[in-house]
């Protein structure tokens, strides 16, 4: 699964559930509290993921993933895929 925009807040309760999780991290201080997290921070994503989940507007261009999980401002998530 590849987080993104999030700065790994997602990644350690999935990689409990279960997920192998990658974070891409575009913003430098947020990708620092990402790795403080214990998160796989990433620069670029590569190949394919089962999953991605981003905040509604994120630039996913690029990015391979089966299912889109979009988050908005208020917490609420929709899936697309």
């Amino acid at each position: 699964m590849l987080e993104v925009g999030f700065a790994g807040i997602h990644a350690v309760p999935l990689e409990i559930a279960g997920w192998d999780v990658v974070v891409l991290e575009p913003d430098g201080a947020q990708a620092m509290r990402a790795c403080e997290r214990g998160a796989r921070v990433v620069e670029r994503s590569e190949g394919h993921f089962d999953a991605v989940v981003a905040p509604v507007g994120a630039d996913l261009s690029g990015i391979d993933a089966a299912k889109v999980v979009l988050v908005d401002e208020r917490g609420t998530a929709s899936i697309a895929g």
